[in-house]
């Protein structure tokens, strides 16, 4: 066989090994977006209430969607590989509150500031066809400059999911959202009843 001849037949033999690797050197799927719904209806518009401000665990800091295999372990946490979020879990709460919690920008009082820490924000499996969104941290408000906290509230919200998938997760932690604006609007409504919320 001439030489020109066995490079043919070695090119096309490397060709076919190629061919038959590729779904092994493919690209995965794009991991799909995720965010909290739509639109959400106000409750109420809270007098003097001005700004909301939501922060979190420098772990939560991200577009990871994070879980829990409870069942295996107490300690690890783990994110999806093909489900993220669309924002940031504060960036998400901070406009859902707004849109539920609606300020008060023409008030004519100093006003205050909500400010919510978020400690947790995860799906967690309590078994491998059983997962719950967890939601918890403090809620406070705060003079304007945030120097003084007026009152505090902290929370911790089960939402079970109706799969055990990402997106089942996903509506639930949207429920867990939801729960938590009724429950700041009640203490809100509380502690101006109560005649704790002084100069807000």
């Amino acid at each position: 066989m001439k030489a020109g001849s066995r490079r043919w037949v070695r090119t096309a033999v490397l060709s076919l090994m190629l061919a038959g690797c590729g779904p092994l050197v493919s690209r995965p799927p794009a991991a799909a977006l995720h965010d909290l719904g739509g639109a959400r209806a106000a409750l109420q518009r809270i007098p003097g209430l001005r700004s909301i401000e939501v922060r979190s665990a420098s772990w939560l800091d991200g577009s990871a969607m994070h879980y829990r295999l409870a069942y295996e372990s107490a300690t690890r946490r783990d994110v999806y590989a093909f489900s993220r979020w669309a924002a940031s879990p504060p960036e998400m709460l901070t406009v859902a509150l707004r849109q539920m919690l609606q300020t008060d920008d023409a008030g004519t009082s100093p006003g205050c500031r909500l400010r919510i820490d978020i400690d947790e924000f995860i799906q967690h499996y309590v078994r491998p066809d059983s997962v719950q969104a967890l939601l918890s941290g403090r809620a406070a408000l705060t003079d304007m400059r945030g120097q003084r906290v007026l009152a505090s509230m902290p929370f911790a919200i089960s939402e079970p999911a109706i799969g055990a998938d990402a997106a089942a997760g996903v509506a639930a932690s949207a429920r867990a959202v939801d729960a938590l604006g009724v429950r700041i609007a009640e203490w809100i409504t509380s502690t101006t009843m109560n005649g704790t919320r002084d100069g807000c």
